[in-house]
């Protein structure tokens, strides 16, 4: 089998796992408001990290976001810094936009309009910063990473300019007649 024709298979396959995983996960978020939702928490996070690994692996770049930014989520709600109605509502449309990524491969390895936007609202939900579509800012062959950041400028340092050092003492005068001590002559 030939590289590409690998590709497709492998890309096939992690559709029809996707499916049933995207199941689990939504099922796991709906008991996130029941008794259950630390075991549920467990298992939903399980099921996107996997699917997030999955996807990068995959060069399905946008797949990967989205799931990163459901687990800043999820955590955000374990710790009690995001709401449990607004972590659920927002995982659910996060399975939803998954969906739309999974079937539409193309989106998936270079993101959408939709990925983009809940990726911004599931960060702001959670406090953390949005995931980058493609970590470490290198993309696959065929996509364009997006440039680096540019250089920090070089300033001069604020330090305040260091005091001169002091001065040796003048050396005291001889008494007259006698040699001074740095004279050549009185060494002998």
């Amino acid at each position: 089998m030939d590289t590409e024709a690998l590709k497709k298979s492998l890309l096939k396959k992690f559709q029809e796992v996707s499916g049933d995983r995207l199941q689990k996960i939504q099922l796991g978020v709906i008991e996130l408001e029941k008794p259950t939702a630390a075991e549920a928490a467990e298992e939903v996070a399980r099921e996107l990290h996997t699917m997030k690994g999955e996807a990068r692996m995959l060069g399905l770049a946008a797949v990967g976001q989205v799931a990163h930014a459901c687990e800043d989520l999820l955590k955000a709600n374990r710790e009690g810094r995001a709401a449990t109605q607004v972590a659920t509502d927002l995982l659910l449309q996060a399975c939803d936009a998954l969906s739309d990524l999974i079937d539409d491969l193309a989106g998936a390895q270079s993101g959408t309009e939709i990925s983009a936007a809940i990726c911004q609202a599931l960060a702001r939900a959670s406090g953390a910063p949005v995931p980058p579509l493609h970590p470490g800012g290198k993309a696959p062959s065929g996509l364009k990473a997006p440039p680096p950041p540019p250089p920090p400028e070089k300033r001069a340092p604020a330090v305040p300019p260091a005091e001169p050092p002091p001065q040796p003492a003048p050396a005291a005068a001889a008494p007259e007649g006698a040699p001074a001590a740095d004279d050549p002559a009185a060494a002998q």
